[in-house]
């Protein structure tokens, strides 16, 4: 009866193929550098080979086809569907239709990998369990001849990139089995999970800094391991912008690349959320948290100073949205760009300055609860 059951939740030959990838990388692996060694080929070919295809799912198929953030030229995006295939989580317009409805269905029964079902069921049981999801709202992919090319092809595509060439280049050095395990199988497994993670631990803990009506959390920790797709609860705010880090020390060298491509026109139409959108979803989220604490018997000191710098806040909110507004629109002659760049620059000034107040006044109001 149990197997019976398995048999009929759980695809068994997916959940034989992602079982054996991660024993073979913490047991092979290990005996094979035993007995083997190590030379520096390998752990350079895993890491060269981790990015082509870490950076295949973050910029290929998360920002450019999923959210369409920025616009390239059909030979980037046939480049981005090759590395992309070689990190093994099937095909583009699969894993768009997929990804897609995650941002539409968030945290609902019909989220493909929601944490409401659980860790294991976002982080990669929803691949185990066998799917009923159609492939949908991606008809815009299906025109272009990369994704076309990669629907027909995808298995013979993938299995090459991802096992046979580690193992040819391998072999290149006298090692194939080295190539096979370092290029491949450890490779596949560790690009695997840390995707994997953004859907399950980016979900479960981290800071919500722009929106609290969801599980989506950032985590800079994270970033380190998935070429910035860390700061997942921005992300869920603003999806359409090509980057995940806003702050310039923000680890997300996906919108270091986007951006420095953009200098070659090899990358363009990059998206992005405008000053006032960001301030607003940061001052709107901390003034959602001083409320749900505001019926604890509070002092009321607190609660009126919040006020005050709330006020102020949204006041010249306002203004700076204007004024982005204008300078958006301005010709190079009257009013010239320097001066509303200034303008703005002091109006983000004050705006901070309100965001740095109101946290102060949550970080206190939190302390005497």
């Amino acid at each position: 009866m149990l197997f019976s059951n398995l048999f009929k939740k759980y695809n068994l030959p997916m959940v034989f193929s992602l079982s054996l990838l991660p024993l073979l990388s913490v047991i092979g692996l290990p005996f094979y550098i035993i007995y083997n060694g190590i030379v520096w080929q390998e752990p350079a070919m895993f890491l060269v080979l981790w990015f082509l295809a870490g950076s295949g799912i973050t910029i290929g198929y998360h920002r450019l086809f999923a959210h369409r953030s920025f616009k390239t030229y059909p030979l980037i995006e046939w480049l981005a569907m090759l590395c992309g295939s070689m990190a093994l989580q099937n095909t583009i317009t699969k894993w768009c239709s997929d990804h897609r409805r995650h941002h539409r269905k968030l945290d609902t029964d019909q989220d493909p990998y929601s944490i409401k079902e659980g860790f294991f069921h976002a982080h990669i049981g929803w691949i185990l369990k066998k799917s009923q999801s159609n492939i949908e709202n991606v008809s815009d992919l299906q025109k272009k001849s990369a994704v076309r090319f990669q629907n027909r092809h995808y298995w013979k595509i993938s299995l090459f990139l991802s096992f046979i060439l580690p193992a040819l280049i391998g072999f290149a050095y006298g090692r194939p089995l080295g190539g096979l395990l370092w290029g491949g199988i450890l490779r596949v497994t560790m690009v695997h999970h840390f995707t994997f993670f953004i859907n399950s631990l980016c979900h479960y803990m981290g800071k919500r800094d722009y929106d609290i009506h969801t599980s989506a959390k950032d985590s800079w920790f994270m970033a380190l391991f998935t070429f910035g797709e860390g700061y997942h609860n921005y992300h869920h705010k603003f999806e359409w912008d090509y980057r995940n880090g806003i702050k310039w020390y923000n680890f997300d060298p996906s919108k270091w690349i986007i951006r420095f491509l953009s200098f070659f026109n090899i990358t363009y139409s990059l998206k992005k959320a405008s000053d006032y959108n960001i301030f607003k979803a940061k001052i709107d989220t901390i003034v959602e948290k001083i409320h749900l604490l505001s019926d604890k018997n509070l002092d009321k000191d607190y609660l009126s100073k919040a006020s005050i710098i709330i006020e102020s806040a949204f006041r010249n909110l306002s203004v700076l949205k204007k004024l982005e507004s204008k300078y958006r629109d301005i010709n190079e002659g009257g009013f010239s760009k320097k001066e509303y760049k200034k303008q703005i620059k002091s109006c983000k000034h004050k705006i901070q300055k309100s965001l740095v107040s109101l946290m102060t006044i949550l970080v206190n109001i939190k302390s005497v609860i």
